[in-house]
């Protein structure tokens, strides 16, 4: 019989001691561990709109939904909201009983909804839900109903502050766009997809999303008096807040106006006459940001940014050009007999104006007189005009290296129009340059950059930038951005033109008010100047004009540029341009005599 050595008995104890060691380590190291991922690493990994794994683990025992995207809003030049308005809506968690049946009509009726639809929704719930109607929409609930709806159904509706972004109301600001959510990536939070949506979108996306949740036992019932629990992300300088230069009283009731006077297509932009900042925008035919098709662009597209060819406005451009180099004198004398004689070209007014000189021309729009200038005129002084005017280039206020953007661009797709567009190697042939003189062929301008030429003429030259957005604030209050007006940057060789031919079409303009083809607008609030124009264009190979009529007013102290642009009218209709410049005016003249908006409290 073989008797265990004394030694190898130690040795086997001292294995098991290192073993035991060993694991108790490990152990040591696990906990440690965990201690850190649970308190360390849970407050990095919540930044930027993350969750912890201790806030996912409370959130294991809880039921929420999410009532703001965190995204950032904007406000009008006063602070009245334009997106972000808060309503109340209804929440539904699942029914594990099946209470909801016991006040079905009830809660069907306050829903806005009926008994067989909402309880078959509710029954398949596995997750909160915000109440929606049959359009998708959040169905707001009145304050009178609130009160019996939580009694219908405790626990199973809660009542909760939701951020709308938009109105579902066709509106004519598409400066301001859209948000678009693809439907292949339904988990991601949607993007800005035209205007200031699409143009802001790196600053607008936010730091996360604000949740409500409640907490559920393993059945998923409500716990007994513990309220609702709202979670955001902790950075008090986001959501960021946009201030435009819109006026939303302004823009509200240029809106009504233009859908009183049945105007279909077209667009009305008003700048501030001292910096050319934009007061209102309305762009026809109107579209709901709620309600958008991307592959549709006949609504969402924003006509105050599109070139088209403006016809007679454009007569301004070729009277600065001939007045620059020098080719007409401006008490010299033309004689209009209806027909130029040349080129197919005759003047509106069949049995033509008589005699008159460049003033009277561009009062009763003449184009005999421009005819002659055209023939004149070579082609590069009617395109230095045009560029000097703040045409055939953008002109919307932007930047370089702004806020992480390499071009700061608020204005989405702003078109730069043209004057000779590609038949420019064509415009030695007088013909061309006849119709390019009273803006037809090739010419075109878009609104805003009409309505700027004429803050142009009224600074003696200088263009300046049309401005849409002015500041971009924390939500803290701080200032994140100041974006200053300033002088639109003229392109390289250009010239502005001298104060004297600015003068000389201010003057025309007021003519044309005084006796030309204006003088439907001597009745109105404020002595008023501008000019009339309608260009020939084809829609579907059927033959319209575009109609147009642009000017400032009160003449003794201008306050305001305006634009109008009624696209695609009858051939043979009045200029309905004219019409709805003087109404648009009147409205300035009573909203600039009306007490300010008072801003919206930041507390």
């Amino acid at each position: 019989m073989r008797v265990p050595r004394r030694g190898n008995s130690f040795m086997r104890k001292r294995r098991i001691a290192y073993m035991a060691l060993g694991i108790m380590a490990l152990l040591l190291i696990l906990l440690l561990r965990l201690a850190w991922i649970q308190g360390t690493a849970g407050i990095h990994m919540s930044a930027y709109g993350g969750h912890s794994l201790k806030e996912m683990s409370v959130r294991q025992r809880q039921e929420g939904i999410a009532i703001d995207s965190g995204r950032g809003q904007f406000t009008d030049r006063n602070g009245l909201p334009l997106t972000g308005d808060v309503v109340w809506v209804s929440v539904l968690f699942p029914d594990v009983d099946g209470k909801a049946a016991l006040h079905g009509e009830e809660l069907a009726r306050l829903l806005q909804t009926n008994k067989k639809q909402l309880l078959t929704r509710w029954k398949g719930l596995q997750s909160p839900l915000i109440w929606r109607d049959g359009r998708g929409e959040p169905v707001q609930i009145r304050p009178n109903e609130a009160g019996k709806l939580l009694k219908l159904a405790p626990s199973l509706i809660e009542l909760v502050p939701y951020a709308k972004r938009y109105a579902d109301l066709p509106n004519g600001r598409q400066w301001l766009g859209f948000l678009y959510e693809r439907a292949d990536r339904a988990r991601e939070l949607p993007i800005g997809a035209a205007g200031l949506e699409r143009t802001l979108e790196p600053l607008l996306s936010g730091v996360g999303e604000t949740f409500v949740s409640r907490l559920v036992d393993a059945q998923r019932r409500p716990l007994a008096h513990v309220p609702l629990r709202v979670s955001a992300p902790s950075n008090d300088h986001y959501p960021l807040q946009v201030q435009t230069t819109i006026d939303l009283s302004l823009q509200e009731q240029l809106e009504k106006l233009t859908a009183t006077y049945h105007l279909a297509e077209g667009a009305v932009v008003v700048l501030d006459a001292g910096n050319a900042d934009v007061l209102a925008m309305v762009s026809r035919p109107f579209y709901n940001p709620v309600r958008v098709n991307p592959q549709q662009t006949t609504d969402w597209s924003n006509r105050a940014l599109k070139a088209v060819t403006p016809g007679s406005i454009f007569k301004l451009v070729t009277a600065a050009a001939a007045l620059e180099s020098g080719v007409v004198q401006p008490k010299e004398q033309f004689h209009c007999h209806g027909t130029y004689g040349k080129y197919g070209l005759t003047c509106w007014k069949k049995e033509g104006h008589g005699t008159l000189n460049l003033e009277g021309g561009l009062a009763v729009s003449c184009n005999i007189v421009f005819a002659h200038l055209g023939e004149r005129l070579k082609p590069e002084k009617i395109q230095a005009a045009a560029s000097a005017l703040g045409l055939s280039r953008t002109v919307g206020w932007q930047e370089r290296n702004l806020a992480g953007l390499p071009q700061f661009i608020p204005l989405d797709h702003e078109e730069k129009g043209a004057v000779f567009g590609s038949s420019y190697t064509h415009a030695a042939d007088p013909g061309v340059r006849v119709q390019t003189a009273i803006g037809q062929r090739d010419v075109l301008v878009t609104p805003l950059q009409a309505a700027n030429l004429i803050v142009t003429l009224l600074h003696d030259g200088q263009v300046h930038a049309p401005r849409l957005v002015n500041r971009i604030s924390y939500a803290d209050g701080g200032t994140m951005l100041e974006l200053p007006a300033h002088a639109s940057p003229a392109p390289q060789g250009s010239h502005p033109i001298h104060a004297s031919t600015a003068r000389a079409l201010r003057e025309a303009m007021e003519e044309v008010v005084a006796r030309g083809t204006g003088t439907s607008l001597r009745d109105k609030i404020w002595h008023l100047a501008g000019k009339s124009g309608t260009a020939q264009a084809l829609k579907n190979g059927r033959p319209v004009n575009h109609q147009w009529f642009i000017g400032y007013g009160p003449v003794e102290r201008p306050r305001y540029a305006v634009a109008v642009l009624v696209q695609n009218a009858s051939k043979h209709s009045a200029n309905q341009a004219t019409v709805l410049f003087g109404q648009v005016m009147d409205l300035l003249a009573q909203f600039s005599s009306a007490p300010r908006a008072v801003p919206r409290s930041s507390s």
